[in-house]
């Protein structure tokens, strides 16, 4: 078996037209080419799987003494990532170090390719921080259990059975020290024990963070699962439909935001004095929200009685969910992070809450105060195919044949249009009049006017 060693050999490229393109490694993608897979030498045609930042695996059917070697770019023969001899035999449970070229007329005496000896399915995993590679069999077909046992020296070796949500996912909160953490089938170590273990052996348990990961299964007593290098809160998922896990270091959260069709400002997060969450003094996991919610506070609002929460002011971060859509709010609920639906909760009835979300344990406790003092809606609405809004600060915002003008306002104010997919499709700055949006597709948008003492959004149908 070949020693891991780091070598990484960069040949910059002479090419005067090119001289701006990068030459650095890259760790956000890779790709397989070669007459050994299916893709040939089409560099797009066959991309390994990225499982952590500059991880890569790829199980498929290698053909017997034919080469194949790794391309670090999507858009063409610029960066390489090759064997360090030429012809080089790769043998499974061996490990072979990389170099890595970004030339785009590579010499053949640095242009070294893999060969397997026998055709048949394998496992390729390429770490490019490393840079080596291995090869493995493809894990065969195994069976998961309906409950998953927690231990190690991270817990002081206390078992802790893992919290089943839904039938959707295994999810745990765990304070652990600095140790390993051991994932079981039984909640009592015995000879009939099978273990489930990372993609790599001993890895830290926030490895792979944001991907999804298929756990390995042993009955080796002595597996040592992960590792738990920095001591801390930590939540373990594993997910019930394809059996990948992910593992996250928790940070408690400084900022939460409602946003949805019972909110103020349906579907806009911007209008922090009735979206934010505030920290809960006494707990730096809690943060709170207390505030009025209504069904259909604005009439034209979609999913009026809905609401779901976002981690920062954009629809791109992670965003908070029920596990099951149209979950009623009120009581305690578990909160789903992960990959899903984009499912909301929805209350009964209008009136102030109180929101008390753990970001550690993620569960949302909602609490009724007191009923809505019914007003005007405030907000204003557009119709379906004209509208206009003039409202006691002057503004006067018109809305007919799919565009959006302003027609007058006393001060220069900002103007934006959102669609409900949360993106911009039109904003105008220091407006007192005009147009703003044109030629709009039918649909439900929210428009935003923000300037000295004016602050307005406007729900409008086109």
């Amino acid at each position: 078996m070949k020693k891991i060693a780091l070598y990484i050999a960069v040949f910059f490229c002479s090419l005067p037209a090119l001289a701006g393109m990068s030459n650095s490694i890259e760790y956000t993608h890779l790709n397989i080419v070669g007459t050994a897979v299916a893709g040939g030498w089409d560099y797009n045609a066959t991309p390994m799987s990225r499982i952590d930042n500059g991880v890569f695996t790829w199980t498929g059917t290698l053909k017997a003494n034919e080469p194949f070697k790794f391309m670090n770019s999507n858009d063409g023969w610029h960066k390489h990532v090759v064997a360090t001899t030429k012809d080089e035999l790769i043998k499974e449970g061996e490990i072979h170090h990389l170099d890595f070229y970004a030339n785009w007329q590579l010499p053949d005496a640095l242009d070294n390719k893999f060969k397997v000896a026998t055709t048949g399915q394998y496992t390729l995993t390429v770490d490019l921080r490393n840079m080596c590679v291995s090869l493995s069999k493809p894990l065969p077909a195994q069976s998961y259990p309906d409950k998953y046992y927690v231990t190690g020296s991270a817990l002081d070796n206390r078992v802790i059975e893992m919290n089943k949500i839904e039938n959707f996912e295994f999810k745990q909160s765990l304070s652990c020290k600095a140790g390993n953490i051991i994932l079981m089938d039984t909640p009592v170590r015995n000879e009939n024990t099978r273990y489930f273990t990372p993609v790599f052996e001993d890895v830290d348990l926030s490895f792979g963070k944001g991907y999804a990961c298929k756990l390995g299964v042993t009955t080796d007593a002595d597996a040592r699962g992960w590792s738990v290098s920095v001591p801390g809160d930590y939540i373990l998922y594993i997910s019930c439909s394809n059996n990948t896990y992910i593992g996250r270091k928790h940070t408690p959260r400084k900022a939460l935001y409602i946003t949805g069709g019972c909110c103020q400002y349906p579907w806009d997060y911007i209008h922090d004095e009735v979206c934010a969450f505030a920290p809960d003094p006494a707990n730096p996991d809690v943060l709170i929200w207390e505030n009025e919610l209504r069904i259909g506070w604005v009439s034209t609002a979609p999913e009026p009685n809905r609401f779901k929460i976002l981690t920062d002011k954009d629809w791109n971060s992670e965003t908070y969910h029920p596990y099951i859509a149209d979950t009623p709010a009120e009581g305690t609920t578990q909160i789903r992070t992960t990959d899903g639906e984009d499912s909301k909760w929805t209350i009964s009835r209008s009136g102030t809450y109180r929101i008390a979300v753990n970001t550690r344990t993620e569960t949302m406790t909602v609490e009724y105060l007191s009923a809505s003092q019914q007003a005007p809606d405030i907000n204003g609405n557009a119709g379906v195919e004209s509208a206009k809004t003039d409202d006691t600060d002057g503004v006067v915002l018109s809305c007919a044949a799919g565009s959006v003008e302003l027609v007058y306002s006393p001060v220069p104010v900002d103007v934006k249009v959102v669609n409900m997919a949360g993106s911009v499709v039109a904003l105008r700055n220091g407006l007192t009049k005009g147009i703003v949006a044109g030629d709009l597709t039918s649909g439900v948008y929210l428009v935003s006017v923000n300037g000295e003492a004016v602050s307005k959004s406007y729900k409008i149908i086109i």
